[in-house]
């Protein structure tokens, strides 16, 4: 028989296990056939630092899906977002009668491909923009452009993915019209003449309500059509569209306030996130992660170790109104010095993500001294593109992550 000392670090309780097999009803360790080899399990051994932090900027521009609408919840307070776009008219050469004519319809449609949230009726206001949006340039949360003219306000109450249509300001439409046949020549010569729009949320939700809708990448238009009273409806095109010619031609802007939610006591005191602490994937904000324990345990003079396994799963709270994301990233800096990721599904019983990292990767770091260095965060995976949002618990809490390591030690 061989006696052995498995050190539990984070514990501070020393195990001595007796056995010539496996005993798999022993969570601790277990002697290997080889003789001169131990291979070990540590299970919830480690001590694990958690809290939140805000991401300082996302690119909303070339998006897939660009979000538009507000929500509230207790965990991460009120999260906006609104949109801007650049359009052109669906044919060139357009001109307009200067006089005797009606507006018959001017009306703003969405293509709506996902509702995330509690609907509730939400207002927007819808403005001309003072510049077109640079299709060669990159946007990103925080970026804006100078509005001009009002051009209506609308009501959104949906629950399902579809196309809507939204009558704005009848008077408004006269900014399409044009006298000068040049505006119309070119998309180009149409963006300086009408630069595009501005749709802002202006509801805030109460607590656990509200909504963002996702958009087909260029789910936005405008739809005129008028008609004249002197019976000259032949010499012009009455009915016209006005598109988003593609994604680079949309960006979102993204606003937060923390200012009555949980998280907000984690930016000032990260501690706390030892209790719980949050993801969420506008803009928003993104999980910390530290093991300060595992470097020193490795470099034990006394044992070697070479790790087998390395995994790690994080307990997430239910949320009624705003559903759990389907998976989630947990990115690291890798050994060449690249961010990396390693991806999550949600375990919809247990509400966990268990995450599991090469373990040649761990091994080279913790023989480099670099395991504190990996720089571990937790975060949507589609940041800038869903709102999707998630409380985690924290070491402290009921339910703590567990950090689970198979080794073996010569």
């Amino acid at each position: 028989m061989k006696e052995f000392k498995l050190f539990l670090i984070g514990l501070c309780s020393l195990t001595a296990l007796f056995s010539c097999k496996k005993d798999d009803a022993n969570i601790g360790a277990y002697l290997s056939e080889a003789p001169n080899k131990i291979v070990a399990e540590i299970v919830d051994s480690f001590y694990v630092t958690t809290y939140s932090g805000i991401e300082d900027s996302i690119i909303t521009s070339g998006r897939i899906s660009p979000m538009l609408g507000t929500i509230n919840s207790t965990e991460l307070g009120i999260a906006k977002s609104s949109l801007f776009a650049s359009l052109i008219p669906d044919s060139l050469d357009r001109f307009f009668p200067s006089s005797d004519f009606n507006i018959d319809s001017f009306y703003i449609q969405f293509h709506i491909i996902d509702v995330y949230g509690k609907n509730i009726n939400q207002e927007f206001e819808i403005f001309k923009i003072n510049e077109p949006i640079d299709e060669n340039s990159t946007y990103y949360n925080f970026d804006t452009i100078t509005v001009g003219e009002k051009l209506g306000s609308i009501t959104l109450n949906i629950s399902d993915s579809g196309i809507y249509k939204y009558n704005l300001d009848s008077s408004a439409a006269h900014y399409l019209f044009s006298n000068i046949n040049s505006s119309y020549e070119s998309n180009e010569a149409f963006k300086s003449f009408f630069a595009g729009i501005y749709i802002s949320p202006s509801t805030n939700p109460y607590i656990d309500e509200g909504a963002i809708y996702k958009l087909n990448k260029t789910g936005i238009s405008l739809h005129l059509s008028f008609s004249t009273t002197n019976g000259t409806d032949n010499q012009y095109d009455t009915d016209l569209v006005y598109m988003v010619e593609n994604e680079q031609n949309i960006f979102a802007r993204f606003t937060h306030d923390y200012t009555n939610a949980e998280v907000n006591s984690i930016f000032t005191d990260s501690t706390l996130g030892q209790n719980a602490y949050y993801v969420q994937g506008l803009a928003g904000v993104y999980g910390k992660i530290e093991f300060p324990t595992l470097q020193k345990w490795f470099n034990n003079d006394s044992i070697n170790y070479l790790i087998t396994d390395f995994e790690f799963t994080i307990y997430v709270a239910d949320n009624s109104t705003f559903t759990l994301p389907d998976q989630l990233f947990l990115t690291y800096t890798s050994s060449a010095g690249l961010r990396t990721y390693k991806s999550a599904m949600l375990n919809s019983e247990e509400n966990s993500y268990r995450f599991e990292i090469s373990n040649s990767e761990i091994n080279t770091s913790l023989e480099n001294g670099m395991i504190n260095d990996l720089n571990f965060e937790i975060s949507h995976p589609f940041s800038g593109s869903s709102p999707e949002q998630v409380k985690i618990f924290g070491g402290n809490s009921e339910t703590p992550p567990i950090l689970k390591i198979s080794y073996t030690s010569y």
